[in-house]
């Protein structure tokens, strides 16, 4: 068994997504040899002697806006063609158990100010390395179709982000 504290969470922002379906998906595909590694640059010469941790190791997590659970976000991937038919059931308790860590994520408005958004993300964060006595958590932002917002003075600082105006912007 490995070191628990070896294990590593993986947050991704847009969890309920395509592409962070696919991940959990293919990783939990990869744990049961339902696949194989071609393709995974991690898999190659080198790279096992790099210290990164196994698949085996990996704890998901992350928020997203959506609500379709990433069972039901797998079959619909599997009807658009972007996942082979089956695979999601194969791995299914794989799929319920990063679902169960995707929170909804939080967002301004006039009761929320931007410091309260990244304070209630930081306590999921926290929550979720402990829960799982993770040694890091590593966050990924895979919510791909997010306009890049525009700079704005509140973004230079932390006192700056404090000081913005709840529910900017």
């Amino acid at each position: 068994m490995p070191d628990q504290r070896s294990r590593t969470g993986i947050w991704l922002a847009g969890a309920r997504g395509s592409v962070a379906t696919t991940v959990v998906v293919g990783t939990a595909a990869l744990r049961a040899e339902l696949a194989g590694p071609a393709g995974c640059v991690t898999e190659q010469p080198g790279f096992p002697d790099a210290g990164l941790p196994a698949l085996s190791d990996l704890v998901f997590g992350g928020h997203d806006v959506a609500c379709p659970p990433l069972p039901k976000r797998a079959e619909q991937l599997v009807a658009a063609g972007v996942l082979p038919h089956g695979l999601p059931a194969c791995v299914h308790d794989d799929l319920a158990a990063a679902d169960a860590e995707i929170r909804h994520a939080p967002l301004p408005d006039r009761d929320m100010s931007q410091s309260d958004v990244v304070e209630a993300i930081r306590a999921d964060i926290v929550a979720f390395r402990e829960r799982h006595d993770l040694a890091r958590v590593v966050v990924v932002n895979v919510s791909s179709t997010e306009p890049v917002l525009e700079a704005h003075p509140a973004h230079h600082s932390d006192e700056a982000l404090k000081a913005a105006p709840r529910g900017w912007p």
